[in-house]
């Protein structure tokens, strides 16, 4: 155990030093600010609802849908595929570490700048509520942070696929195009055919929707959890079993 959290507080300071990253966080600190100073400044001249107490999830929405993506596609292109091309991931071989602990911490490390993503987000948009004068009661406070943790679950539910996927790759640009267009082919591709909306985890990035509706049965958000849940297990498992097989 002592090994893994080494080598995952190692991946988290890797993450940390990328410039990448500070711009992701900087960008999801700055984005809703925006929005919201520019709504109301909007709101005299065409009768906009400034900040409403919606906003945090209104965010949220854009977020799960293609800056947290965009996010996962980037981190992961340098955790692996990076790492290969420029022959760095040998250094993690070298440390009396497993395959599997060096695996379980980049994805780990992953994990928590989506975490961090998410936490940022909810931050900042709640104090422009605050700020517009819209503050949330508790229980409208409560609905908001249900709605965060599982955006959380079906952002990690998405990585681990492209975590899968990134094991086919030893280029980060030829990760990257391929991830993009994979990403968008799968979002669109529940209109060509209904099954994939069932079956797909890209479907499931507006998840957090079900969990404040008041119509959505319980069956139904557990089905979807199961699901999550296991196509976590499912990816991450198949990732690691072509991590643990590859030539570095």
């Amino acid at each position: 155990m002592h090994k893994w959290r080494a080598g995952f507080i190692n991946e988290l300071w890797l993450l940390l030093y990328r410039k990448k990253m500070v711009a992701f966080f900087a960008f999801s600190v700055i984005l809703p600010i925006l929005l919201a100073v520019s709504l109301h400044a909007l709101q005299p001249i065409l009768g906009l609802v400034a900040v409403s107490q919606s906003f945090p999830i209104q965010m949220l929405s854009i977020y799960t849908v293609v800056w947290i993506p965009l996010f996962i596609l980037t981190m992961t292109a340098d955790l692996f595929p990076s790492e290969v091309a420029t022959r760095t991931l040998k250094l993690a071989f070298l440390r009396p570490n497993t395959r599997f602990q060096v695996f379980c911490a980049k994805v780990a490390a992953l994990a928590v700048g989506i975490g961090a993503l998410l936490v940022l987000l909810g931050v900042v948009t709640l104090i422009c509520n605050v700020f517009a004068g819209t503050a949330l009661s508790f229980a409208e406070g409560m609905g908001v942070f249900k709605a965060y943790v599982a955006a959380f679950v079906a952002m990690v539910a998405l990585s681990a696929v492209f975590v899968f996927v990134s094991q086919f790759f030893k280029s980060a640009s030829g990760f990257m195009v391929s991830a993009i267009v994979l990403y968008v082919a799968l979002k669109i591709s529940p209109f060509l055919l209904s099954a994939m909306s069932t079956f797909s985890p890209t479907s499931y990035t507006d998840w957090h929707m079900l969990w404040i509706s008041h119509t959505v049965a319980l069956s139904k958000l557990w089905s979807t959890s199961l699901y999550l849940l296991s196509s976590c297990v499912l990816f991450f498992t198949l990732g690691y079993y072509i991590f643990d097989r590859k030539e570095v």
